[in-house]
């Protein structure tokens, strides 16, 4: 098969070949998808991929829990025949980029390879060492937070009786009721405008309501000032169903801080630099035409289908060890029958269909790290 080119760099004959390879590439797997049945029978389970009534349902799983998601028809003449008319991609947009890749200093010491040990296919998740220190971090301040409310309850009790006669003095000091004098006060003692505070400087008046309705005299509203809107890239992600491939399929259009849609050289910077210039490609959307930063689906199974083997192997680990938890408090000792799962806890540890595209968006957020999108649920 041909190796699949980057995104090209601008000028340079690397560049060059590069888009000849992915232009030949794409004819290539043009004509394979077209000749490729559509898969009907279930293969979730051994190969990590998914028919299209699959990813229907696993479309409609996250639309149902993630609303920032919803489902869209495409234009007229690029409707996929084995999808439903109306539920042809999945799409979220102004999705936010607040930094770029580079930000996140992503390195070697940052990144660590998931990898299968039996045919060696394997992501990079990134942010590994950022994510341990925030965890010690978050313990830290915990701990720190523990000792200081002993501190204070401590001092409430000792102080109490202070606290007691001091009251006392003040309500006898206020019943002298008296009005201060203006005079008495200095600029000094005055508070410092607020900037971001309701000011008469924010407050105008809507002309072109005058104008329609003289008796309203116009209508007065609060006029924000720009300062205080921080404008940042955004993305329009979707997720197609690829038919060769047999996996879902992700792609990115973005927008730069005025709205203006980003080139393929600035999308790469809010790509992990494990991936970028490496499986991310420049494609036409299956169902918009509009050329799309795409990212390649062809390792999207294997990886997949590792990452549910491994949620599935901590959700049976869990369950392993709630039931030692339970039998440790109950002073019994467990023996290796007893922690055979039953029938319906195997069933719960076993990954759903309807489950696969929350583990996809986490997988692809290792790639698109700068991008938040919502992926958020329990998967257990």
């Amino acid at each position: 098969l041909l190796k699949v080119g980057s995104v090209a760099e601008e000028g340079g004959l690397p560049g060059k070949l590069s888009m000849a390879t992915h232009a030949i590439h794409s004819v290539f797997k043009g004509v394979a998808e077209y000749f490729t049945p559509v898969l009907k029978d279930s293969n979730f389970k051994e190969k990590g991929v998914l028919t299209p009534e699959e990813f229907i349902l696993a479309g409609d799983e996250l639309v149902d829990k993630c609303r920032t998601w919803h489902w869209a028809p495409g234009k007229p003449g690029l409707v996929k025949p084995y999808l439903p008319e109306r539920k042809q991609f999945l799409i979220t947009r102004n999705v936010p980029s607040l930094k770029r890749a580079n930000d996140y200093a992503l390195s070697d010491a940052k990144e660590a390879i998931v990898e299968d040990a039996k045919d060696g296919e394997g992501w990079v998740s990134t942010h590994v060492k950022a994510k341990e220190e925030e965890k010690e971090t978050i313990a830290n301040a915990e701990d720190e937070k523990k000792i200081a409310d002993a501190e204070d309850e401590k001092k409430k009790k000792t102080s109490t009786a202070v606290e007691e006669k001091k009251r006392e003095e003040e309500a006898e000091e206020e019943n002298e009721d008296d009005i201060p004098d203006m005079d008495e006060f200095e600029d000094d003692n005055l508070v410092e405008a607020d900037p971001g505070m309701l000011l008469t400087d924010n407050i105008v008046e809507s002309k072109d309501t005058e104008k329609k309705n003289p008796v309203s005299k116009g209508i007065i509203r609060v006029v924000e000032p720009e300062d205080n809107i921080e404008r940042t890239r955004t993305y329009d992600i979707s997720i197609t169903y690829d038919k060769y491939y047999q996996t879902p399929r992700i792609f990115l259009f973005g927008y730069d801080r005025d709205r203006q849609p980003l080139t393929p050289k600035k999308i790469m910077e809010d790509i992990s630099a494990d991936h970028a210039h490496k499986t991310v490609t420049v494609d036409p959307h299956p169902h918009l035409e509009v050329p799309h930063a795409s990212i390649h689906p062809c390792r999207h199974a294997p990886v997949m289908l590792r990452i549910c083997e491994r949620m599935e192997e901590a959700n049976v680990s869990r369950v392993i060890d709630e039931k030692k938890e339970i039998a440790k408090k109950k002073g019994k000792e467990l023996k290796p029958e007893d922690l055979e799962l039953t029938k319906e806890e195997a069933e719960k540890c076993a990954m759903k269909i309807d489950q696969y595209l929350f583990l996809f968006l986490k997988f692809i957020s290792s790639v698109i790290p700068t991008i938040e999108y919502d992926c958020k649920c329990s998967l257990f």
